[in-house]
């Protein structure tokens, strides 16, 4: 039993369990309720309970009942612990633990630890749920299960990664160091999750995709409580980045898997984000609504990170809508929760926050004290960046009351005083860069101050730091694009279909439906199909019998119709004069707002057409952000069709669409890039790997693939050698003689043109490379297109034949000789010239009976010997050299290395050639020129 297992296995459990009878299917029911405890935890309970009735009539020992017994505890705690009835999981941890340790079970208690972690932080207790984590890892180090062990660390490094995030990095190294990939997928979540909570302060792009990938391997584990946690904090990432669109999805997702779950806790927190979402994008109400709804779920909590932050994210809301005084209670009661928690991060930011609260509520003195808290924190390293937020609090806070001002003061006023300080703080910071915000609020204070030339001073940084920030806004979209190609190709195109949600959230059944219809729109990144899948929804939603779709030209000005239904039907578009719903259409672009049209069909008049029939129109403006891509039309028979119901629906239609045809647009842009980019890479690949002279493959390219052909040779001679052996068991057979599998040999032959710097001394460069050139003509017409060919170096060329036998090696080599010698070359225009080589070769594997004794680049060396031998024998031959059956390999590469001619009267090595062999031997005996 692993801890978490992949969905294959669940599938598998799920089908073996049909086939089980009785007690026979208490072992699959625990294990498969086991994994199913997050995936399904209404299923795993009803198991258990299945469980507990077979265990009654079951032929299993006491001592086999009680730990199956403990094991169900810890399945039933850990889903109480999700669904927050603690006390009935801290009852079923302590009796589980009791039967562990009472049986000396190392994975049971460390399990149960696990467990208990889990419960920890579900309420709230930060150092509880670490203390516990490190004693699953004691637990399972002492027991000798790896995988457990290393997962168990993981999550301990994860949970340390929120309050000690240096000393969580260096731990997490050395896991990483320890866990090489691939990983198991819950694993790869934990480390994912740990070096995303890491990175979102220096390097939110990167944490996104951490958190995102920590979401996707989490959903292959069954770890859905980090799956959700994990996509709702990459989310949290997108939305700081700008990415809204993506950040909705990433909710979407989070809050849908949640309410799933039932989860409260999950619910509370991925609602959390939601509503922070819903204030970024100015929908106050709306944000207010969600954001109290996740502390209606998280309300049993009397403590927790996750109620802190709800009620931090409420209350900056309701100090956007005014209601400074309520912000201030929510600000102080998730402070106390902060502190509580040691999340020391969370604390000095909400202090700030809770001081501008204070402040505006006219309690100026609570808010200094706030502030003077603040400031004793950010004396942490880890915490200087809020150094520059504490001074532009403090020139808010004087900026609305009358306070004692600092000593020494040089500015002219207070404001300008800690706005410098602001300034003068963050310039303190390595890679600080002032934001525009600040810069501007410089200017106009020091406008405001009398001092006009600072004040266009800071303005022209202003407008600097505004391209600053816009230049980096498009460098995080376009490090994003590249992020997610590269999510979607890991995951084999699972992640290529992005989800994006609506801009509208209620909680209503009607916009619970319009989430999953979105997700569904999203996920097409078809623009006709998107057009399809709207009209189906629209018509069944709606009452619109006609629908309409107009797209931005490329211009950015005119509209195009795309996509136009009527009566039901799809229509051929044609190109039409603009008429009146393009007029309006046109209309709708410019206002950027919806455009509700009544006919009464008296003004309109009938005359028998469908156009005239039409008594109620509706268009909405397809917007993505600031940008506008088109515009959306439906129109129906009946009078007042479109109430503000309907109109909702519409509107959420309109967003969705918008999404799907803005990301239809990208990802075919993407495409083309990623074509054409591929594209270059590969012609980039192969130029590396190709003579730009003859364009045969270079050394290079002989290093990335023989290894390849290499093993598959070995394997070849290795598993013929096992079935030989087995043979010769059977029948008694004494040959030594060993066959060898057919096909399976890698022949290299070396082949140098002989006197070519002649030729290049006589004719000139140009003339040699018009040799070399046809050279390769000439070895093409030898050899097969899977054969290597290679330029060696010069005026010499290895050539290495594929998947044949060493039986033919004589044969190829004489047929390059004569392909060379027989047919002259030709030079410049009429001139004719003839041109020999020479010829060593050699069999990979070189000792049959020892395929892995010698390697490839030994034998290359051989087939070396074998050339200079044919070069000093009289040139215009070939040479080719054979291991004896009964040759030791080590013993044979030393010997024929430093006399090859020895070891060939010794018997163990073979020589053939198209040569006297004498002559052969004689030039052996002689030392290579250097």
């Amino acid at each position: 039993m692993y801890l978490y297992a992949l969905d294959q296995e669940v599938n598998r459990l799920e089908t073996e369990l049909t086939t089980l009878t009785g007690a026979s299917r208490i072992g699959q029911l625990v294990l498969l309720a086991w994994y199913l405890r997050q995936r399904d935890s209404s299923r795993a309970l009803s198991l258990v309970n299945e469980v507990d009735n077979l265990l009654r009539n079951s032929p299993l020992m006491p001592d086999q009942r009680r730990v199956v017994r403990a094991r169900m505890a810890i399945i039933r705690a850990e889903i109480a612990s999700l669904f927050r009835e603690f006390e009935q999981a801290e009852e079923l941890l302590h009796n589980a633990r009791i039967v562990f340790l009472a049986m000396s079970d190392l994975i049971g208690e460390g399990d149960t630890a696990l467990t208990e972690s889990l419960l920890a932080l579900e309420q709230g207790q930060m150092e509880r749920a670490s203390a516990a984590a490190r004693h699953a890892v004691n637990r399972f180090q002492m027991s000798g299960e790896g995988l457990r062990y290393r997962l168990a660390h993981a999550w301990a490094i994860y949970l340390s990664a929120y309050s000690d995030a240096d000393n969580a990095n260096d731990q997490l190294q050395e896991l990483i160091a320890l866990c090489p990939e691939p990983r198991h997928p819950a694993l790869a979540a934990l480390i994912s999750a740990a070096q995303g909570e890491m990175l979102f302060s220096p390097e939110l792009t990167r944490s996104a995709v951490m958190y995102s990938q920590a979401s996707e391997f989490a959903k292959q584990a069954g770890l859905v409580r980090l799956a959700i946690m994990a996509a709702s904090n990459a989310g949290v990432c997108l939305q700081k980045l700008g990415d809204f669109d993506e950040a909705a999805a990433s909710y979407d997702w989070a809050v849908s898997r949640a309410r799933q779950t039932g989860w409260p806790a999950l619910i509370g927190f991925s609602l959390m984000r939601l509503g922070e979402l819903l204030r970024h994008l100015g929908q106050l109400d709306q944000s207010q609504i969600v954001l109290q709804e996740a502390l209606e779920s998280l309300d049993a909590n009397k403590s927790g990170i996750h109620k802190a932050i709800a009620q931090a994210e409420l209350a900056n809301t309701l100090l956007l809508q005014g209601d400074a005084e309520e912000a201030a209670r929510y600000f102080a009661s998730a402070i106390r929760l902060y502190r509580e928690a040691g999340s020391r991060n969370n604390l000095a930011e909400h202090l700030i926050c809770y001081a501008r609260a204070l402040s505006t509520s006219h309690q100026p003195e609570l808010a200094l004290a706030a502030i003077a808290e603040a400031q004793q924190l950010i004396i942490e390293p880890a915490f200087n960046a809020l150094g520059v937020d504490i001074s532009e609090a403090m020139a808010e806070i004087h900026g609305l009351h009358v306070l004692p001002y600092p000593s020494p003061m040089t500015a002219p006023n207070i404001i300008l005083h800690y706005l410098e300080e602001a300034l003068c703080f963050g310039a303190s910071l390595q890679g600080w860069m002032a934001p525009s915000k600040l810069l501007l609020s410089l200017a106009e204070a020091w406008s405001e101050a009398g001092d006009g030339q600072r004040a266009f001073d800071y303005a022209k940084q202003a407008i600097a730091a505004d391209r600053r920030e816009r230049t980096k806004q498009a460098s995080n979209w376009a490090t994003l694009m590249q992020v997610r190609y590269e999510t979607e190709c890991a995951r084999a195109e699972a992640l290529h279909h992005q989800q994006l949600a609506a801009t509208l959230i209620e909680t209503t059944q009607t916009l619970d439906l319009l989430s999953k219809i979105g997700q569904e729109i999203t996920a097409d990144l078809n623009l006709d199909s998107v057009c399809k899948t709207l009209h189906r929804h629209l018509e069944a939603l709606l009452d619109a019998t006609d629908l309409s779709i107009w797209l931005l030209a490329s211009d950015g000005i005119g509209l195009n119709l795309y996509h136009k239904v009527e009566n039901g039907e799809v229509q051929a578009i044609q190109t039409l004069v603009p008429d009146k719903n393009t007029r309006h259409a046109a209309r709708c672009v410019t206002e950027g707002q919806e455009l509700l049209f009544e006919m009464d069909g008296v003004s309109e008049g009938d005359n028998g057409t469908h156009a005239s029939k039409i008594r109620t129109a509706l268009f909405g403006p397809l917007v993505v952000g600031d940008r506008v891509l088109g515009v959306m039309l439906i129109q129906s028979l009946n009078q007042s069709a479109y109430a503000e119901r309907q109109r909702l629906i519409f509107r959420s239609l309109c967003a969705y669409g918008a999404i799907a045809l803005d990301n239809a647009h990208a990802h075919h842009d993407l495409q083309k890039t990623q074509i054409q980019l591929k594209q270059v890479l590969k012609e980039l690949e192969e130029a590396s790997l190709t003579d730009p002279l003859t364009g045969l493959k270079n050394r290079r390219f002989l290093s990335q693939n023989i290894e390849a052909d290499v093993a598959l040779s070995v394997r070849s001679y290795q598993a013929s050698s096992q079935s030989s052996s087995q043979f010769q068991l059977q029948s008694s057979l004494t040959s030594d003689e060993t066959p060898g599998p057919k096909d399976t040999d890698l022949l290299m032959f070396l082949v140098d043109l002989d006197h070519f710097k002649q030729v290049n001394d006589k004719y000139g460069h140009a003339a040699g490379d018009a040799i070399l050139v046809q050279i390769r003509q000439r070895l093409q017409q030898v050899f097969r297109d899977s054969d290597y060919l290679i330029r060696w170096g010069g005026e010499e060329f290895l050539i290495v034949a594929r998947g044949t036998s060493r039986d033919r090696a004589e044969e190829l080599a004489e047929r390059v000789r004569n392909i060379v010698a027989e047919i002259p070359f030709q030079l410049e225009g009429d001139l004719f010239i003839g041109q020999t080589c020479s010829i060593g070769f050699a069999c990979f594997p070189f000792v049959k009976a020892y395929p892995r004794a010698i390697d490839w680049q030994d034998v290359i060396d051989i087939a070396d010997i074998a050339l200079y031998s044919a070069k000093h024998s009289g040139r215009n031959g070939w040479v080719g050299l054979h291991a004896e059956e009964h040759a030791w390999p080590e013993l044979l590469l030393r010997t024929l290395k430093a006399d090859a001619q020895t070891a060939i009267l010794n018997k163990e090595l073979r020589l053939s050639t198209n040569k006297l062999q004498e002559s052969v031997l004689s030039a052996m005996a002689k030392k290579p020129e250097d």
